[in-house]
């Protein structure tokens, strides 16, 4: 019995212990991703700790994650980085929006159901200038929503797996894009754009703008990015 109680109330402690890791693995993230923990930011574990009233083995071990999730980058006796966005990063990403949502379309045009099509209307009819500014966060879920969904009008389960990967790494992107104040291109195409040539089943139009409605993106978050690159030093954090 005395086994017993012991054995149980080790599990407590791990359980208890993996709850205030994957806590402080979401906190962390998500402001790695919003980029109130900026790119290129130095930092220690006693500094997150601090700031968020954590103790400091959840935050190490939410920090093992972060790296191998390509966010952190740790440097032995002097701390953290968070990983700085890099041009080439960005592109390589986007060329491969281009491919894998490119060869979506083609296959979505054919296979979407006008079901499908409705709800891509619904999706691309939610969001607003005003809304994409004020709340990037939000914005965010819509536009990986209806991105996911053009995948999966597809009818591809492959395809659309690749794409929701792809979206999960443009997560900090996005914010970056979102507080960027380069204009879009004149002629860029929109998420309603895409859907009215999907409506009309047009594919050669629809492909034509989902690849203007990426490179477009692109355009904006490499601009951003040259013009407005974050400053932050050591223990100094951006919001």
């Amino acid at each position: 019995m005395a086994d017993d109680a012991a054995a149980n109330e080790s599990k407590r402690a791990r359980a208890g212990r993996v709850s205030l890791t994957d806590q402080a693995y979401r906190t962390i993230r998500k402001e790695i991703m919003a980029c109130a923990l900026a790119p290129g930011l130095e930092f220690t574990e006693l500094d997150i700790a601090e700031r968020f009233a954590m103790s400091k083995t959840p935050v190490r071990e939410a920090l093992m994650r972060l790296q191998f999730e390509g966010l952190v980058k740790a440097y032995p006796r002097r701390g953290y980085m968070v990983e700085p966005v890099k041009i080439s990063d960005i592109n390589e990403i986007f060329d491969m929006r281009l491919i894998l949502e490119g060869g979506a379309m083609d296959l979505a045009v054919q296979r979407a159901t006008d079901e499908d099509l409705h709800k891509l209307d619904e999706i691309a009819q939610s969001i607003s200038d005003a809304i994409y500014q004020a709340e990037p966060g939000q914005s965010n879920n819509v536009n990986n929503l209806f991105h996911e969904s053009l995948a999966l009008a597809s009818r591809n389960a492959r395809l659309h797996r690749s794409v929701v990967q792809m979206l999960n790494e443009l997560e900090r992107f996005f914010y970056i894009e979102a507080q960027a104040s380069t204009a879009y291109p004149v002629r860029y195409a929109t998420h309603l754009d895409i859907v009215t040539a999907m409506e009309q089943r047009d594919a050669p139009a629809a492909r034509a703008a989902i690849i203007d409605h990426i490179e477009g993106t692109r355009h904006v978050l490499l601009a951003s990015l040259v013009e407005n690159r974050p400053k932050a030093s050591r223990g100094v954090f951006v919001r």
